[in-house]
């Protein structure tokens, strides 16, 4: 019989509370016993038909032991062992004892491991017992008797297919144990078939009978099954339900039934499928298998199936087919094969037509059990669901206006009890609508729209309000004739918190904790005065700080980013006798300043009188600080500018400040955004130039200092010559190259360029003739491959790489050293020269030359300026020169215009030299140049 209570296979791991003490409650319960001894089976000589079970399931579970074990008040008795040779065990150490207290399929992976069982002489003695699963098999009044269990010595896991196998053994020993005692002579009559006919009707009333009673109808139909295969001794059967995945019907098979157990049914036991395809059968049977009648099939019907079966399955000589209908359609089946003798297809119709019946009824049964279990499963995940969700939903009627149904979040959020909530009216709950009011926002719905919008807020019962969305739907019920109305609200105080504080973050600074610029601009709009305010005049002064660069370089970004802080607290706090003051950081040491007054010369005045402040400021975080600012003030007489062409103006204002020597405020005049615009054209015309090939190369030569007979190499540089705006210096243009993110593609050019003129004017150029090519700080950050272009653009002329020389600036080492050094150093494998530019500038350090590879250092001009003249800049030549020296590398000495510069240099041994005494800068590369110009 069928273990169809709740609950998974108990585990090792699922113990229960005080289970020793029940175990012995259990197991001496009187009704049980005398369950154990109505059947008569206590101290009877081994069967066959439990035989074979145990020896199948032996082989199914490749286990070496498998028992039916009876358990009693004292002892765990064995009407069935296979590879135990022991009749009987004190119930002291019976597990199937636990398994009869939990009476659900107990499994125990390691007995070592669990602690009811780790003392257990079967455990710590033969059969040393580490294995165990058993299944409890019933008697009378669903009694436990013991159970069909498998045991093994070494450790192991059931699988969900295994739990189901021997939970099916289980319920045939028990079948096996109900025919011994309700149907002692069940087996075929020698009168003929006409003599089953009682007992098939009692077989049929009974399943009927225990359906009624409660036996769920797929246990009396599988016990049907079973008793049908004994009494007419067939081989095996099954019951199977139809039905649809997607658009194929299928047979489901609900239960398999064995009569004579063999190698063949062990193996389709085991692997059989539990689906089949429908129209494959019905094909296979040649279409009786649809037929909505009893049918019989002989060994010629099957003669041709077989070769279409799988291999494992079973011989077919005679197969019985009881179908199951519901109206005109097939809705199971119950299939019996090999009989000794066959089916005689006549006495069948006539001796099964009513288990066609009483089968079709049961299935029925079954089919509505499964969509109720069905419907309740969705409802249940349909009310978790609810429940989980944070929205509060509710319901309420149309006609009570009274609630029906709140789920979790709704009593979460308002704080109050089912019981409120049902004699709460909906317009008591709705905090923005009153009865009247409700039903009028609520009228659209019975015009047919689906839904309405709500933003309002619902009353807590501790008197706060809740600000929600809500979605509301009518729902009409025409079979019970009532309407309710379906309310999802969504709690917005979150939304509302985070929205702010997106506003606040869109529009300040995190830093000093004043509006940003689009804050600033954003308030400067709302703030403008209109030309018959008392205050029509709106000001906009933008403070920098002057040499705020210094601050940070001496004494790091945070203390410079306190600095900042402070300063805003100055500004603020300069302000607040102006309460319609704005206050905003548009970005690293900017400031920006608006208030509206009565005159312009109140602007001038309040501008430089906020300047002094600054200036008179002693700041705390840096002891002695002392910070003055430049600032650009512009004015705008009821709104006639808008807010950026007024900051625009300031800005303008604010550069006039700096360059007219700092610490002073400047009024924007016409003509300060001149330069600006102007700095807008270049960039515009600079974003085509390379397309218009507007680009091209000079060079300027370089000289051995021990021979100026002709050059030994040129530095190319860049030029660019727009017809709009003629020619642009590299200091303009270059950066804007490097801002933009065209400088890679332009540095691959140059490289390209520089190498198609080498490779023309190769024969007419000394042999050693090399070209400098400048690399920028961005090409060696951003171009990954730039050691993999040289290499192929000199491989691609067929020149050596002793030709090109590449120049870095110390800029680009600082910006990123590890990325750089490993640049340099694929081109230094490659062969290529580097060379080290403006040394002595800028972010000079020793650990340079020690740390890349540089062939050559070149000495920046501003130091050979001042020479032979200055003493500050001989020593730093001599020191210079010293040190390249000590460190092994060459020095090309930059911008020589003069002779003298030329005598000293050449007297410190300086190795190369380029500059406008020399040669000037020209289109053409410098072969056969003369030099007879030079003094030498």
């Amino acid at each position: 019989m069928e273990d169809t209570r709740p609950g998974k296979p108990m585990t090792q791991q699922d113990t229960p509370p005080n289970s020793s003490a029940r175990h012995r409650a259990g197991v001496q319960d009187s009704l049980r016993l005398a369950a154990l001894q109505s059947t008569g089976l206590l101290d009877t000589p081994q069967e066959s038909r439990f035989d074979a079970l145990t020896q199948l399931a032996c082989r199914l579970f490749d286990v070496p032991i498998a028992l039916v074990s009876l358990v009693d008040n004292k002892r765990q008795w064995f009407k069935s062992r296979c590879g135990l040779d022991a009749e009987e065990t004190p119930v002291e150490q019976a597990f199937c004892a636990h398994a009869i207290e939990s009476n659900v399929l107990l499994v125990i992976n390691d007995a070592t491991q669990d602690e009811r069982f780790q003392d257990n002489p079967l455990v710590t003695g033969p059969p040393h017992i580490r294995f165990y699963a058993g299944a409890p098999i019933y008697g009378r009044s669903n009694m436990p008797l013991g159970t069909f269990c498998i045991i093994s010595d070494t450790p192991r896991e059931l699988s969900d297919s295994e739990t189901e196998t021997l939970r099916s053994l289980a319920r045939l020993v028990t079948i096996e144990i109900a025919h011994g005692m309700e149907f002692p002579l069940l087996a075929p009559s020698s009168q003929g078939e006409a003599a089953l006919r009682p007992t098939v009707e009692a077989l049929i009333n009974r399943a009927e009978q225990r359906h009624l009673a409660g036996t769920p109808p797929r246990l009396a139909l599988l016990e049907l099954l079973d008793d049908l295969l004994r009494l007419l001794q067939c081989q095996y059967g099954l019951v199977g339900e139809v039905q649809h995945i997607e658009t194929t019907p299928i047979l489901e098979i609900i239960g398999m039934s064995f009569g004579d157990v063999t190698e063949k049914m062990h193996e389709f036991f085991m692997h059989g499928r539990r689906r089949l395809s429908l129209p494959l059968i019905d094909a296979i049977t040649g279409g009786r298998f649809a037929k909505s009648e009893i049918q019989v099939f002989d060994g010629c019907d099957f003669a041709a199936i077989m070769e279409k079966l799988p291999a494992n399955h079973p011989p077919l000589d005679n197969a019985l087919m009881i179908p199951f209908v519901s109206g005109d359609r097939n809705i199971g089946v119950m299939l019996l094969a090999n009989r000794d003798g066959g089916f005689d297809s006549i006495s069948m119709q006539w001796l099964l037509k009513p288990l066609m019946d009483v089968g079709s009824r049961l299935l029925l049964s079954l089919q509505e059990e499964q969509e109720k279990a069905a419907l309740h499963s969705t409802l249940e995940e349909f009310r978790a669901t609810l429940d989980a969700t944070l929205d509060l939903i509710l319901i309420f009627d149309e006609q009570t206006q009274r609630f029906t149904y709140c789920n979790q979040g709704a009593l979460e959020h308002l704080g109050y009890t089912h019981q409120e909530f049902q004699a709460m009216a909906p317009a008591e709950l709705l905090d923005a609508h009153n009865a009247e009011g409700l039903t009028s926002r609520l009228a659209p719905l019975k015009q047919h729209m689906r839904s309405i919008r709500l933003t309002t807020t619902l009353r807590c019962r501790n008197g706060d309000t809740l600000p929600v969305q809500a979605v509301v739907q009518r729902i009409e019920h025409p079979g019970s004739g009532r309407t309710n109305y379906v309310i999802v609200a969504r709690d917005l105080r979150e939304s509302l918190k985070a929205q702010q504080e997106i506003d606040w973050i869109t529009y300040h600074d995190p830093l000093t904790r004043q509006l940003n610029r689009a804050g600033f601009l954003h308030s400067l709009a709302d703030n403008t005065p209109h030309a018959n305010d008392l205050a029509p005049l709106q000001m906009v002064l933008v403070c920098g700080i002057d040499r705020f660069k210094r601050l940070n370089d001496a004494h790091g970004t945070a203390v410079a980013d306190k600095v900042l802080c402070e300063l805003a607290e100055s500004l603020a706090s300069a302000l607040a006798s102006y309460p319609n003051a704005l206050l905003g950081r548009l970005g690293g040491d900017e400031f920006a300043i608006s208030v509206n007054l009565p005159h312009d010369s109140n602007a001038v005045h309040l501008a430089d009188w906020l300047r002094q402040q600054v200036e008179q400021y002693r700041f705390s975080i840096v002891d002695g600080l002392q910070l003055t600012v430049s600032a650009g003030l512009a004015t705008s007489t009821g709104g006639k500018v808008q807010p950026e062409e007024l900051l625009r103006r300031a800005n303008a204002a604010l550069v006039r400040a700096k360059r007219q020597g700092r610490n002073r405020v400047r009024q924007y005049i016409s003509g300060m955004l001149d330069e600006a615009s102007r700095h807008q054209t270049i960039e515009r015309r600079l974003s085509g130039a390379f397309a218009r090939g507007d680009f091209h190369l000079f060079f300027q030569p370089q000289w051995l200092l021990s021979d100026l007979s002709a050059p030994i190499g040129a530095e190319v540089l860049l030029r660019w010559r727009d017809a709009e705006l003629d020619s642009i210096g590299p200091d303009v243009f270059i950066p804007i190259l490097e801002e933009s993110g065209m400088m890679v593609e332009v540095g691959r050019w140059i490289i390209d360029q520089a190498l198609d003129h080498l490779k023309a004017n190769r024969e007419r150029l000394p042999e050693d003739f090399f070209l400098s090519v400048n690399v920028s700080a961005i090409q060696l950050m951003d171009d990954a491959h730039l050691a993999d272009h040289v290499i192929e653009a000199l491989q691609r002329r067929n020149l050596p790489t002793s030709v090109l020389e590449l120049e870095i600036t110390e800029t680009a080492l600082i910006q990123s050293p590890h990325w750089v050094g490993q640049q340099l150093q694929a081109l230094y494998e490659q062969g290529i020269c580097i060379a080290l530019d403006d040394f002595g500038t800028g972010f000079s350090s020793l650990s340079h030359l020690k740390q890349f590879p540089f062939d050559t250092v070149k000495i920046d001009k501003s130091f050979i300026a001042g020479l032979p003249d200055s003493a500050e800049d001989r020593a730093i030549i001599e020191s210079l020169l010293t040190l390249c020296r000590g460190f092994g590398r060459d020095v090309c000495a930059e911008g020589i215009e003069t002779h003298a510069q030329l005598d000293f240099l050449r007297r410190l041994n300086c190795a190369r030299a380029q500059g406008y005494l020399l040669a000037r800068p020209s289109p053409e590369l410098p072969y056969n140049l003369p030099v007879k110009e030079l003094d030498l």
